[in-house]
């Protein structure tokens, strides 16, 4: 008897008691199934995040914004503290080559009026590479030059709901808008952009890229906040590259605690945060993945049991086949492909069942699923261990039965 003749033997037995098969199948369906399942929903979670930060300006970007020093026995040092200033961006810059931007950005809240409507609104000041930083997208026009920054030039960008609220359905480019006590012309639209974490949600987490208005960062000094004044709203930083994060950001933080002195700034790390992700998902991914081994060893445990109850039914087949010249692997080979039978049918279920699943709450949750190769590739290892495993054991008191015990056995 040859290997491909041991491995039919074994198709054969699994047809013939297909009820036995069915009982086998369902602990390692469902061990699969949870293991697919709760690993695809937190994957789709953590995508959902990736995705957002690559719409609102990548994975390096880095914010440093002001904060109120809130220690009632602060210090005179802390208590004079003018937050954060040009100053700072220019120390930066000079101090600090693992950003390959740093960017200001002064806002002050002022009157907008147009021939269409009136209301006081955020202004923004900024230089060209904010739309860098931030990922924002021209519809129609031309973002903050250089040159409008050197000249203080008295131009803006709207953003998509703000060109409609005060122009309507008119071409806002080159027309005037009134921004405080200055006429400024519009220069550039940006293109409407929207986000939602999940289908029922109603909150755009891009919609402030909608609403923004956009002038110049000297525009804003000179015309609106005050020639001598240095103070700044916030400061935008990109990592030149990943490798770089490590080195740069805890320097940004010495460095601003070196100057101020006081605990009045905060420092927003995306990568930072994508790390905190990672290792959360890994405590999620290990935590369920444990739920499912626990689910496929009790499946495992009904493969041994059910294929030991074979074995004692089959043992006058066993010593048969022995007696007649069968070896000791014959035996093994054919206990093996049965358990492998089972496990793989039960695999390819939970599989199955494991993706409707995750799709299924998805629905139900308004939320993102992904299935990747890893997780795939993890249920068809477990599914795989518990065959070898838990059909071992049989498979070897089998293979190792005197045919002459065998064929007494009654």
């Amino acid at each position: 008897m040859n290997l491909l003749e041991v491995i039919a033997d074994g198709f054969a037995d699994v047809r013939m008691h297909a009820g036995r098969t069915a009982l086998q199948t369902v602990g390692v369906v469902l061990g699969v199934a949870s293991v697919v399942g709760t690993m695809g929903l937190t994957a789709g979670e953590r995508q959902q995040s990736l995705r957002y930060y690559t719409e609102s300006g990548g994975v390096l970007k880095v914010m440093v914004w002001p904060k109120q020093v809130e220690n009632v026995r602060s210090s005179a040092r802390e208590q004079a503290s003018r937050g954060l200033t040009l100053e700072d961006v220019e120390v930066i810059r000079a101090s600090i080559p693992g950003f390959d931007l740093v960017e200001p950005k002064i806002g002050r809240a002022l009157l907008v009026r147009s021939a269409r409507a009136s209301k006081s609104y955020y202004i923004t000041g900024v230089a060209p590479a904010y739309a860098d930083l931030h990922e924002l997208q021209l519809e129609r026009g031309r973002f903050i030059s250089t040159e409008d920054v050197a000249t203080a030039a008295t131009v803006c960008v709207l953003g998509a709901d703000r060109a409609r609220e005060f122009f309507g359905t008119e071409d806002p480019l080159g027309r005037n808008l009134r921004i405080g006590d200055h006429l400024l012309r519009v220069a550039g639209i940006l293109r409407y952009r929207e986000f939602y974490w999940n289908k029922s949600d109603s909150y755009n987490a891009l919609g402030w890229m909608n609403e923004v208005i956009i002038v110049p960062v000297t525009t804003m000094q000179v015309r609106v906040v005050g020639a001598g004044s240095r103070k700044i709203d916030e400061i935008g930083l990109r990592l030149a590259s990943v490798k770089t994060h490590d080195a740069s950001v805890p320097a940004l933080q010495r460095l601003l605690n070196n100057r101020h002195r006081a605990d009045d700034f905060q420092v927003v790390d995306r990568q930072d945060r994508i790390q905190q992700m990672n290792q959360q998902g890994k405590v999620y991914d290990f935590t369920f993945l444990a739920c499912g081994i626990i689910s496929l060893v009790v499946g495992g445990i009904v493969v041994a049991n059910i294929m030991l109850a074979s074995f004692t039914e089959r043992m006058r087949e066993v010593g048969v086949r022995k007696a007649l010249g069968a070896k000791g692997w014959h035996v093994l080979v054919q206990f093996i492909v049965e358990s492998a039978i089972v496990t793989g049918l039960g695999g390819a279920v939970g599989l199955a069942v494991g993706i409707g699943f995750v799709h299924g709450i998805a629905y139900l949750l308004n939320q993102t699923a992904v299935l990747t190769p890893t997780m795939i590739v993890a249920a068809g290892l477990c599914a795989g261990s518990v065959s070898v495993i838990f059909g071992l054991y049989p498979a070897l008191k089998a293979a190792r039965l005197d045919p002459v015990v065998a064929l007494r056995y009654e």
